[in-house]
């Protein structure tokens, strides 16, 4: 009588959603896997100053510079800096529709509402391969600001 099992082992929990989660991607098409393709920047320098920096194509190489929070009756509210090397410029995002929102250089100098796409609002960008800048939201609560960066 021959003793071989099935499985020479019992799979651990952790190898059967392992095996699960590699079948879940195969069966999608490695559509988890989708990488869109890097649009062009239409700005350099200065001339971002004041532009969208999703249109302008900033945004995409950007990294998340800082961040702030406030909790209130809606939940927490967040503003965040960004950078993009590329295009030499910062600007704010919040995570609601925030008009107020604004990114201001340690000069004063400011660029405000940039737009909304009904999960986030954002800045309009600021050039500033030199001077710090931080981002800034205000409501009913008062303000939210990051540090200068």
């Amino acid at each position: 009588m021959s003793s071989h099992r099935l499985f020479p082992r019992p799979f651990s929990l952790a190898k059967l959603i392992l095996i699960a989660a590699a079948a879940a991607v195969m069966a999608l098409g490695g559509q988890l896997l989708h990488v869109p393709q890097a649009q062009a920047v239409t700005c350099y320098g200065d001339y971002c100053s004041g532009q969208d920096p999703f249109a302008s194509g900033c945004a995409a190489d950007a990294h998340l510079e800082d961040g702030a929070s406030v909790y209130g009756s809606y939940g927490e509210s967040y503003v965040q800096l960004w950078w993009s090397a590329t295009c030499k410029t910062n600007w704010a995002t919040a995570n609601h529709y925030a008009p107020s929102i604004k990114a201001v250089q340690d000069t004063g100098y400011e660029q405000g509402y940039g737009g909304f796409d009904g999960a986030q609002s954002w800045s309009k960008m600021i050039y500033s391969p030199v001077h710090h800048v931080k981002a800034v939201i205000s409501g009913a609560w008062g303000v939210t600001q990051t540090t200068y960066i």
